[in-house]
């Protein structure tokens, strides 16, 4: 079973938008098996440019599923995440039930026909990891026009990672233990 929580961002959570994500959310539960409890966390943001965007995060034990859309209103972001949840699910069910088999646990989704997809490395590359700041980091990062650096953190020894967002800013992932 699937249950959600529904997060607005300068959007007001009406009970019809509710009953709409409700709806979307149900074309989704119908892949899970029936011993299947997960908890999807829905968020919507409202732009100063009027369009919506809304991420979609299906929390299981060992995985997670999540898609976002932008559109111009609410119902077509909505319906543009779940739709490309469903593309996920259709094109990794068989990867993520092997996965769960290994890991002792019981599959997730109900499978369909489809052909379980093979992840090729195509190339392996050895990089040196050095101890830097994010600062320079990311510097190294934009000189050699990459999206990402991998670095080991001068300050608490972890190794992380700056990537370029869409929006011209950076991010910085740090690794747990």
């Amino acid at each position: 079973m699937l249950s959600f929580n529904i997060r607005g961002d300068d959007v007001e959570i009406t009970d019809d938008l509710r009953n709409y994500v409700a709806e979307q959310m149900e074309q989704i539960n119908r892949y899970f098996e029936s011993d299947v409890n997960a908890v999807a966390h829905v968020n919507l943001f409202g732009f100063k440019n009027q369009d919506v965007k809304s991420e979609i995060t299906i929390i299981f034990p060992f995985v997670l599923v999540r898609g976002e859309a932008t559109a111009s209103d609410y119902a077509t972001s909505v319906k543009a995440t779940i739709k490309k949840i469903k593309k996920q699910i259709d094109k990794y069910q068989g990867r993520i039930n092997e996965q769960a088999k290994r890991n002792g646990n019981n599959k997730l989704f109900k499978e369909t026909p489809t052909d379980t997809v093979q992840f090729k490395i195509k190339r392996k590359k050895r990089v040196p990891l050095k101890q830097m700041t994010s600062d320079e980091a990311i510097l190294r990062m934009n000189l050699l026009d990459h999206d990402f650096y991998t670095f080991k953190d001068i300050d608490n020894e972890t190794i992380d990672i700056v990537y370029r967002r869409k929006d011209g800013n950076y991010g910085l992932i740090v690794t747990e233990s």
